[in-house]
């Protein structure tokens, strides 16, 4: 009996650990932001479950890959991303993120913005409503990485505002 109830408990966990990814009950995902060495600009790098950006865009009967290989699919996905993650300077001025691209990989969607180094640098302000519109319980985690240092801010439900990452002591 007890071998029957460990090998079920096991069977269980299998079950648990190879569920199709669309069952997940999170809703969350998460934006890295770093000066980019080579190109001397920020790179925005969204990543997010490909099934729940398909649901935002309301096209949840499409494939995530076809979808992307279309200059319409590119564009609604620059369109949508640029709308919903604003990220401003120190003096709250916003900057304009130029889409660079985006790609299914397996489960997640990665979708690409670069902008100018902004000339002030002590904070930055950063704004995550990834998905917010579609999942209310959506979590977006900005990791923010600049001069060897690391700011987080967690957006998600009962904190939408914008967070202010600091990166002086002022």
């Amino acid at each position: 009996m007890r071998i029957r109830l460990t090998l079920l408990t096991v069977l269980a966990g299998l079950s648990l650990v190879t569920a199709p990814s669309h069952a997940h009950r999170m809703h969350a995902g998460v934006t890295e932001i770093a000066v980019n060495a080579r190109t001397a600009e920020l790179e925005i790098i969204h990543r997010i479950y490909a099934h729940d950006l398909m649901e935002a865009l309301d096209r949840t009967g499409l494939d995530a890959v076809d979808f992307l290989a279309t200059a319409d699919g590119m564009a609604t996905v620059g369109t949508y991303a640029a709308g919903a993650f604003r990220m401003a300077d120190t003096d709250g001025e916003l900057l304009e993120p130029a889409f660079v691209g985006a790609e299914i990989d397996g489960e997640f969607a990665w979708i690409y913005f670069a902008a100018p180094v902004p000339a002030e640098q002590a904070s930055f302000i950063v704004d995550n409503d990834l998905l917010a519109e579609t999942f209310d319980d959506q979590v977006m985690m900005t990791n923010l990485r600049f001069n060897s240092l690391v700011r987080t801010a967690m957006q998600g439900p009962g904190r939408r505002t914008p967070i202010r990452l600091r990166f002086s002591d002022d």
